[in-house]
């Protein structure tokens, strides 16, 4: 019962739209046929009058000019077409008395008596009869000039007969519309929700685990596929997101076993054996420099995820690159001197509008980078240009480059090549680079120097 009940509700939107569309196609074609109905019968009824009229206006011409009885006699002379042409007459004199009558042929059948009494209807009026049968009487009542009262009038065969006809049709027209009309609301109704229900198919798939699983995307494009657009990009992103997450926590596992597996052995080491004060604190000093290195790890990746997510705070001023590229440098002398590399630095005077510590947090990180990579002898230049729009700032070295296979890879989360497992490092640094650089609305790409090495170009929208 519950899965019927489930089921009716999975297509209640289906059964709404059906309904409402074969509801408005029912009420306003119903409502058409009403007006063409009315408007019809308006239309013979005022046509059938003008007949009537066009015999009012010829009896009373003849009756002015020849007199009442010449006009009798014209009655007289008519009385078998008229009957034929279905035309009641009933003329009487002033006091009620029937002078002549004629009776259409139609209401032969009826009895006399509903003729034989006067008709009170006031002079230039029209009347409506109503006979126990399928035609009625419309009459026109007009006082002659000596008091006579002649009622004229015909039956409303021809109405009835194209009401009742436009009536069939309608109940003909009236089925097909029922038929097509609700034929036409659920496939409409299929149609309109396919996309719906594509959606909702793929979501429970994306629920049960299925990450690939995507929104199809139709031609010509519509409301509908411009929203499956958006899904798709968002399923995109999440699973991209939760591939680098799962890769994420592989590698902070495998990068925060080895330090607290360490630290817990030299506290083990430090409880068990009577070591001197001066062991005990050399042991706590390591336990400390771990902790410190777990820490930095910890608060880059919350900074890498504050700026992929766009919730990364920046402090945005305008300042001098040639500023920012000089105070690195003077940073980072005392290390390049103790490792013979020469430091140089190219600047055009640009000014750069950013955040001014995040930006040399990152280029920090792209100058730590060389200057690690670099062998002895080598130079590592830091550079400042523009072009058109765009400031490129420049991290070049002359250290063993990258293999060009890697260079998609080097700005993932945790991600060092092989043979850089070996020097120290978090494995974070260029994807906090690419994070900050991506927060300012700019790009990062690497290439391989001509002269051996590797160029890493951060590019930012000018002021």
């Amino acid at each position: 019962m519950s899965s019927v009940i489930r089921k009716a509700k999975s297509h209640l939107l289906s059964f709404r739209l059906v309904a409402g569309y074969f509801l408005l196609f029912f009420l306003s074609t119903t409502t058409l046929f009403g007006l063409s109905v009315f408007l019809l019968d308006r239309y013979v009824t005022d046509m059938e009058r003008q007949r009537v009229m066009e015999k009012v206006n010829f009896y009373q011409s003849l009756q002015s000019d020849n007199g009442f009885a010449k006009l009798v006699t014209e009655l007289r002379r008519q009385h078998k077409t008229n009957r034929l042409g279905n035309v009641y007459i009933h003329l009487t004199d002033r006091d009620g008395k029937t002078i002549w009558q004629t009776i259409p042929e139609q209401l032969d059948e009826l009895p006399s008596s509903l003729f034989s009494l006067p008709l009170t209807i006031k002079s230039g009026q029209w009347k409506n009869v109503d006979l126990p049968i399928f035609n009625d009487l419309d009459i026109y009542a007009y006082t002659l000039p000596g008091g006579q009262i002649l009622n004229i009038g015909r039956t409303t065969e021809r109405q009835e007969f194209l009401v009742e006809s436009m009536r069939d049709m309608f109940a003909i027209v009236l089925l097909g519309i029922v038929l097509f009309g609700m034929a036409g609301g659920a496939f409409m109704a299929h149609q309109v929700l396919r996309p719906v229900r594509q959606l909702t198919k793929t979501v429970k798939k994306v629920s049960s685990g299925d990450m690939t699983s995507r929104v199809p995307i139709h031609k010509p494009k519509g409301e509908f596929d411009e929203l499956a657009e958006l899904v798709n990009a968002m399923l995109q992103r999440i699973e991209t997101l939760m591939v680098a997450m799962r890769d994420a926590l592989d590698n902070v596992g495998h990068d925060l076993r080895t330090p607290l597996a360490r630290m817990k052995a030299r506290i083990e080491q430090a409880v068990i054996e009577d070591t001197s004060p001066q062991r005990q604190r050399e042991t706590l000093l390591d336990c400390a420099e771990e902790i410190e290195r777990i820490d930095k790890l910890i608060s880059m990746l919350m900074d890498i995820a504050e700026a992929e997510t766009g919730q990364m705070r920046l402090n945005v001023e305008s300042f001098p690159v040639a500023d920012l590229l000089h105070d690195i440098a003077g940073l980072y002398d005392l290390i390049a001197e103790e490792r013979g590399i020469e430091l140089i630095v190219e600047s055009e005077e640009v000014m750069l509008s950013a955040d001014r510590q995040r930006m040399a947090q990152a280029i920090g990180n792209l100058t730590d980078n060389a200057l690690k990579y670099t062998p002895e002898g080598g130079v590592v230049t830091l550079k400042a240009s523009t072009s058109s729009d765009t400031i490129v700032l420049t991290v070049q070295d002359t250290g063993p480059g990258i293999p060009e296979k890697e260079r998609k890879r080097i700005f993932d989360k945790l991600y060092r090549l092989d043979k850089s497992r070996s020097t120290k490092g978090l494995g974070l640094g260029l994807s906090l680079v690419r994070a900050v650089i991506i927060a300012h609305d700019g790009k990062i790409v690497v290439t391989e120097a001509p002269e051996g090495g590797s160029i890493f170009k951060v590019k930012l929208p000018s002021l």
